[in-house]
């Protein structure tokens, strides 16, 4: 009788660390996760780094060269978008459509600067650092959309149930 409850119990606590081991994420599908994570936090900086820039230039650039700066880097951006558009349209990538429509609300914030400066000449910076923390808050939201929409696909790549009532 007591050997029967201790390979019960011994099933059972193998069964328990199998369940344990499926749960937890492989290094091959965390080092994927904390790659997309790294991309966008290359992203944000990048961002970040351009609109303190252009928060920077409003301060120290007379006027007239400063909008015509504005101006060239919102065609510059809007060419980049372009172009990524066209390439995720031919490959057929989400993310890249995804980077593109972000490339794009960047261009349209940037052309927005350009009559928002005229507009708020005196609180410009506002706008700039508005720009600044709607940035943040996306990618900070993108990112923890990235690890649990990864963890919740392994998880199901791992449940069994589909395969069992296929069958």
């Amino acid at each position: 009788m007591k050997n029967k409850e201790t390979e019960i119990n011994k099933n059972f606590a193998k069964l328990e660390e199998e369940i344990r081991n499926k749960k937890k994420l492989p290094q091959a599908e965390k080092k994927v996760i904390f790659k997309k994570c790294l991309f966008n936090t290359i992203l944000l900086i990048i961002i970040l780094i351009y609109l303190i820039c252009l928060q920077i230039g409003e301060q120290n650039i007379e006027t007239q060269k400063y909008i015509t700066i504005i101006k060239i880097f919102s065609i510059i951006l809007i060419i980049g978008t372009t172009i990524m558009f066209e390439i995720s349209y031919r490959t057929n990538r989400n993310n890249i459509i995804i980077h593109s429509i972000e490339m794009l609300t960047l261009s349209f914030f940037t052309l927005f600067l350009i009559s928002g400066y005229s507009i708020y000449y005196g609180n410009f910076y506002k706008i700039t650092t508005t720009g600044i923390i709607a940035s943040v808050i996306y990618y900070m939201l993108k990112s923890v959309l990235i690890i649990t929409n990864s963890k919740r696909k392994y998880k199901r790549s791992q449940n069994d149930i589909e395969k069992i009532v296929a069958k």
